[in-house]
């Protein structure tokens, strides 16, 4: 007979008004519903101002927002208070949360139940990387804090590279309770979408896309100029789309102005969720030039619409693309080889078109989420809840 479990999920960082369809809540629902497919009774806990949820379901805790709202330390810092209180009236197996804020408050609020953290980042590793982030002085002092408790106190931290697994160890987090287990991909969401380029009205050119924030260590300045030292036939026969928003926009407007690349370049704001299958079916590859990331949620999202990736050699992304299967790696901040592999497919698209398959077939062996999800239940939670006091959790080999 399979284990039951009762686990609670903490859901702050989002757009309160898209509950399961912003920020990080997205990863909340995913594995939300995947443990309810499985037979277990999962609750979340938030502040939403929607009633509309992905899974009907999941049991959902809702309160009032703060009068001093969402986005702001103290306001979260409330929130989160407010969790905690209502998690210990649902006394579950398991508190899950997807970033560590929530991990570090409730261990300081002394939360009676195993905290589970499946972290994307880690302040310390933003930090030793040159232009790594863009936040300001007092909210890096937060995250300090914050990766530092999270570290000594959850039960398990779920890293989801290799090179988080390290960052994580080296703030505080035993080896023995520190997996390496990346996140999933919803399928049914991202999957190809045949004929994305007439649905999206798009020319029939080699087409490149990014999707993301748009922030000094997206490396998109570099991007800018990959494409500028291409030669022009070249540059007035492709397309690139850049989709999002960020404190970058206004500069990258100016320099794609000012160095006449407004045909080969545009910027689109953020796109519904909804939408994002249709542009990553759409693209030839999808370019992601970080300086840093923790595991680029892009990647599984593309690479299920059968989308190969051009990134950068750095944490995350070299773990899952597999150069001349499932895209190509660079280093970061090689403008001069970034522009060589951009010009080498637009002269073979047919490479990247023959990728296809291998990176559909790549995320259906390893990233979908019932299997992802699966995996936490087998290697975390079940030890956790049979032993609460052990810390000697089996490390499953990485991906």
């Amino acid at each position: 007979m399979k284990p039951y479990f009762r686990i609670a999920f903490v859901d702050y960082v989002l757009d309160p008004t898209r509950p399961g369809r912003s920020g990080l809540s997205d990863i909340v629902w995913d594995m939300a519903s995947h443990l309810v497919n499985l037979g277990h009774e999962v609750h979340v806990v938030a502040s939403y101002h929607s009633y509309d949820v992905p899974d009907n379901r999941v049991h959902v805790h809702n309160f009032p927002t703060p009068p001093i709202g969402y986005r702001n330390i103290v306001g979260q810092v409330w929130i989160l208070k407010r969790a905690a209180t209502i998690i210990r009236q649902l006394a579950p197996d398991i508190v899950h949360a997807p970033e560590y804020i929530s991990t570090a408050v409730m261990a300081t609020l002394h939360v009676p139940a195993p905290l589970v953290l499946t972290v994307p980042g880690n302040i310390y590793y933003r930090l030793s990387v040159k232009d790594g982030t863009s936040y300001q002085w007092h909210f890096v002092q937060v995250l300090k804090w914050a990766a530092t408790v999270s570290a000594k106190k959850c039960s398990s931290i779920i890293a989801i590279s290799d090179d988080m697994k390290f960052w994580w160890e080296r703030t505080g987090s035993p080896a023995n309770r520190t997996l390496m287990i990346p996140l999933g991909v919803n399928t049914t969401r991202f999957r190809h979408v045949k004929d994305a380029r007439a649905k999206l009205d798009l020319d029939d050119v080699p087409l490149f896309v990014y999707v993301g924030r748009f922030s000094k260590e997206k490396g998109l300045l570099d991007l800018i100029d990959a494409i500028n030292i291409l030669p022009p036939n070249l540059k007035q026969g492709m397309s690139v789309v850049l989709i999002g928003a960020g404190p970058l926009a206004a500069s990258l407007a100016y320099l794609i102005k000012h160095t006449d690349l407004e045909k080969s370049i545009r910027m689109v704001p953020w796109v519904a969720p909804s939408e994002l299958p249709l542009w990553y079916s759409a693209a030839d590859a999808v370019i992601l030039p970080s300086y840093t990331e923790g595991f680029s949620r892009i990647i599984g999202e593309a690479m299920a619409c059968g989308t190969p990736i051009i990134g950068t050699r750095i944490s995350g992304t070299r773990d899952h693309v597999i150069p001349n299967v499932t895209g190509y790696l660079y280093d970061p901040g090689d403008v001069a080889e970034l522009g060589r592999i951009i010009a080498h497919m637009v002269n073979h698209r047919d490479i990247l078109r023959g990728m296809r398959r291998d990176t559909e077939t790549y995320v259906e062996n390893h990233l979908g989420w019932e299997h992802i999800v699966s995996e936490i239940v087998d290697t975390v939670y079940k030890p956790l809840v049979q032993n609460p006091n052990a810390i000697n959790i089996t490390i499953p080999p990485s991906v």
